[in-house]
């Protein structure tokens, strides 16, 4: 069909006029027609595609030509101008969101988030945005300033922050925001590199702790490192906390070995002042019993028997005692006469046993050589109280005697005080002292005079009587007891127990026994407990067998300890550590007391001799620790000289530090002394300390200062941008300040301060030769009219007229009206030829300056200003500012040249002078 027929034939809407095929779309329908319309979408004209968007506009059919269309086509932009309201809104606000949340192209969203007419739609957009390099672009370049906001809040790279610190000059607020944030991390990772390495300083403190000697401080510096530590373990990694653990570990065991230790000494001490208390109580409680018999008039079997029970009690309790320590040879010494002297009245009482029957016989036939030879055998010790029978022995009398006794009468007053007496003592239950008392009242009743015998003899017998009655009565009391004593041990004896416990049982019967001593005894009762106790013995005697060889094992091994501690003594040497000659001595005494029990007729000779090691072996400790007294003072005395010397306060802690090394390495002085010379060491060590750490204070204080004076340089040099050439001063007064501040502390806020520092000065510099070469290009227009004017009078010059001087208005510099002087002179004096090859020269001098092109013609000249500048680079060759300038000044002073030849290189030296903006300075 011809074209003509086509169009006349043509639906509505294919017509070829656009606003038909508009209104076409408003008779089709979206259901029957959706090919036509979608047809529709890509016609060429703007309206036709908006009217069939707006009958097709739905979000879902939105999201569909969005991932179809290709970007850049007609319809894509319709679609991005009709989303972001630009031209007409055919979706509702909700819808255009509900559009963009499923947008994924990054550049439509970069386009909504920049054009869209609505800022909650642009904030959507800015939501499904995720690349930092277009998040930065919205927070500098985007015209809403709450999508700047958010777009720079997402920014979390150190590397955007420093790059939106530098963009975001639209936002004052976001730049700020941005280096606050950057110098805030900056701070923290700062702060957490110093906490790391903090935490690295603390393991490497507590790994020396852990393996130096051992000081009276090492537990408060441990505690102080382990609070130290707490407070900065929240961020540790792992690694560090499994090493600090495992140093803390080693140390924290040293602490409690070492209080342990010194809890055992003070046990030690305690026990040893104890044991010391119990010495004196020992050795006055034997002075006291002993005292207490010789006070008595006479004694008995039962006084003998408690005063054998005392002792054996108290030896018992003293052998206990010098097991744990060994007595002063004083107390040893008075142990020994004590114990003697009631081994005397014990034997002297055995004696008297022995012939208290044949005495008694003597005395009662007053056979008065019976009586002398029994006293002489008995031989009773001068000093002591003995007994009632040996106390009224009846002498031989003699008539002058006999005579002289019955004059001798004894005063009835006197008599009836002592009936007085025993009968206060039988009211108090004194039975022995009562005994003693009626004996010596019966002996001397027969010197009583006879009108008063009768009456104090009738209250003798009386009270007489008492004492009958009340030692039948302690029999009485005593025979259950005895009885209970015998059924005890003849139970022991059919008992089933263990040797050790029936072998305590049985000595604590016996010891009851005795302890009742002649109270409701009989002769059955005494052979009954005696067979008892030999089959109980009989029992036992395995047990006897095997303790005697482990006492004669513990005594061999007690001889060996002896004979150790002797060639110890007799081999130390002069400078032995006294803490460890300490420690011998307290092992000793453990293996002593261990070593027990020895038998008992050899153990007082070998005990003296362990006593006296020990006595030896403490004058050596003593010795010893004097010695280290001495030398503990000598490094008193230099410490103090120390403290007050002039030297570093860094070399005087130092040195300090090699005080305390010895001081430790030297051991313990004696234990009074060891506090206070400790005291007085610690005291001026702490001084040299203190005064090191404040210097320390200072030196940091001084540091930071310096570093918050460079950081403050640092920000106001930041925010200064130079306007003009001039500005330079400011520049060179800002780099003095920063030279005064140098050196700066090592440290990473060092290194990245400097950075900084090193880059703004690179910016400003740069700025500084834009402007200064802005100056020069600015003088070279200032300069036009007087070049003119020398370039009018060299014509006339040249032309044969006088060599007129030029005048200039312009303010000039020194070096440039002496520029302007010489060319006035060289008007006169010049040669045209010298002076244009020499305008030639310095064009291609500026050419090279600023990187302009050059011909062929002009590589001769080039050549020769290459020469030239590297000429003067063998000797002082000026900065491309300063050569510059000298090339304008040498331009100026050129002449004489002519018209013609200055119109022909004007133009030339103008585009070379304004390409000065674009040379680098830095070449």
């Amino acid at each position: 069909m011809p074209g003509f027929l086509q169009r006349l034939f043509a639906p509505r809407w294919r017509h070829a006029d656009p606003r038909i095929r508009q209104e076409a779309i408003a008779g089709l329908s979206v259901e029957r027609d959706r090919e036509k319309l979608e047809t529709l979408l890509h016609d060429d004209n703007v309206e036709v595609r908006h009217a069939a968007l707006a009958r097709l506009a739905t979000p879902e059919r939105y999201q569909t030509l969005l991932t179809t269309v290709a970007a850049g086509t007609p319809l894509h932009r319709t679609l991005l101008d009709t989303l972001t309201g630009r031209e007409r809104a055919l979706l509702s606000l909700e819808q255009r969101q509900q559009v963009v949340e499923t947008i994924d192209d990054p550049d439509l969203l970069t386009h909504v988030a920049t054009h869209a007419d609505n800022q909650q739609l642009r904030m959507t957009a800015l939501g499904r945005i995720h690349d930092e390099s277009a998040l930065i672009e919205q927070a500098c370049q985007n015209s809403i300033a709450g999508v700047r906001q958010a777009a720079a809040g997402r920014i979390d790279s150190d590397e955007g922050l420093e790059r939106l610190a530098r963009e975001a000059r639209r936002d004052k607020q976001i730049m700020r925001g941005a280096r606050d944030r950057l110098n805030r991390r900056r701070d923290e990772r700062r702060e957490q590199s110093a906490r790391q390495q903090r935490r690295d300083d603390l393991i490497q403190a507590m790994t020396r702790l852990s393996q130096q000697q051992w000081e009276p401080m090492l537990p408060a510096r441990y505690r102080h490192l382990v609070r130290e530590w707490r407070s900065l373990a929240d961020d540790a990694d792992d690694t560090q906390r499994e090493k600090f653990h495992q140093v803390e570990q080693v140390t924290s065991t040293r602490v409690i070995e070492h209080d342990n230790a010194q809890r055992e000494e003070q046990a030690r001490e305690q026990a040893m002042d104890m044991a010391r208390r119990d010495s004196q109580r020992i050795i006055n409680s034997l002075e006291q019993a002993l005292k207490d018999l010789a006070h008595r008039a006479t004694l008995d079997g039962q006084d003998v028997a408690q005063l054998q029970a005392h002792f054996r009690l108290q030896a018992e309790q003293w052998r206990d005692l010098t097991d744990r320590i060994a007595p002063s040879q004083e107390d040893q010494k008075r142990f020994e006469a004590l114990v003697q002297n009631a081994s005397e009245l014990t034997a002297a009482w055995q004696r008297f046993e022995q012939h208290q029957q044949t005495l008694q016989d003597g005395v009662d036939r007053r056979d008065f050589q019976v009586i002398e030879q029994s006293r002489r055998a008995i031989a009773w010790p001068a000093g002591l109280p003995c007994p009632t029978l040996l106390t009224h022995l009846p002498e031989p009398v003699s008539p002058a005697d006999s005579a002289a006794s019955s004059r001798n009468t004894l005063d009835p007053d006197q008599f009836q005080q002592s009936l007085d007496q025993l009968e206060n003592q039988l009211d108090r239950g004194e039975l022995q002292e009562a005994t003693r008392l009626l004996d010596s009242l019966m002996q001397r009743r027969q010197r009583l005079p006879a009108d008063r015998r009768e009456g104090l003899q009738t209250r003798l017998n009386q009270l007489g009587q008492r004492t009958h009655e009340l030692r039948d009565w302690r029999n009485f009391a005593a025979a259950p007891k005895r009885e209970q004593l015998i059924e005890g041990m003849e139970g022991l004896a059919a008992a089933n127990m263990d040797e050790p416990a029936r072998d305590q049982q049985h000595r604590r019967l016996v010891r009851d026994w005795k302890a009742l001593g002649d109270a409701a005894a009989s002769r059955e009762r005494s052979t009954r407990f005696r067979q008892a106790s030999d089959r109980v013995r009989e029992q036992l005697a395995d047990f006897y067998q095997r303790r005697d060889q482990q006492r004669e094992q513990n005594m061999a091994e007690r001889e060996r300890l002896c004979e150790q501690l002797e060639t110890l003594i007799n081999h130390t040497a002069a400078t032995s550590d006294p803490d460890s000659l300490r420690t011998i001595r307290d092992r000793a005494r453990e293996a002593w007391r261990q070593w027990s029990p020895v038998p008992r007729d050899r153990e007082n000779e070998l005990r003296q001799r362990f006593t006296k090691s020990l006595r030896a072996l403490q004058t050596l400790i003593d010795q010893q620790a004097r010695a280290v007294a001495q030398a503990k003072q000598a490094l008193v005395d230099e410490i103090r000289e120390l403290e007050t010397a002039d030297i570093d306060d860094e070399r005087r802690a130092d040195t300090a530090k090699a005080l305390q090394t010895r001081w430790r390495e030297l051991g313990r002085a004696p234990r009074g002394e060891e506090q206070t010379l400790w005291r007085a060491f610690r005291q001026h060590c702490d001084a040299i300390f203190e005064r090191r750490n404040a210097q320390r204070t200072q030196q940091r204080q001084q540091r930071d200062s310096r570093l918050d004076q460079m950081q403050a340089l640092i920000d106001r040099l930041d925010q200064w941008l130079p306007e003009s050439a001039a500005d330079q001063a400011i520049l060179d007064d800002a780099e003095r300040e920063a030279e005064g501040l140098m050196p700066l502390p090592n440290g990473p806020r060092t290194g990245g301060m400097l950075k900084r520092w090193e880059g703004i000065l690179r910016d400003r510099r740069e700025r500084l030769d834009r402007l200064a070469l802005g100056t020069l290009a600015e003088r070279w227009q200032q300069w036009q009219p007087l070049l003119e004017a020398h370039v009018a009078a060299d014509s006339r010059a040249l032309a044969g007229e006088p060599a007129d001087s030029v005048d200039t208005p312009l303010p000039l510099s020194s070096q440039a009206l002496e520029a302007h002087r010489l060319r006035n002179e060289r008007r006169a004096t010049g040669e045209q030829a010298k002076a244009r090859e020499w305008l030639e020269h310095l064009r291609v001098h500026l050419s090279v300056l600023v990187d302009a092109p050059l011909g062929s013609e002009d590589s001769s000249r080039r050549l020769d200003v290459q020469v030239a500048r590297l000429n003067d680079a063998m000797g002082n060759m000026p900065g491309p500012m300063e050569e510059l300038e000298q090339l304008q000044y040498r331009l100026l002073a050129s002449g004489p040249i002519d018209e013609q030849d200055w119109q022909r290189l004007a133009p030339r030296l103008a585009s070379l002078m304004a390409m000065l903006q674009e040379v680098d300075t830095n070449d």
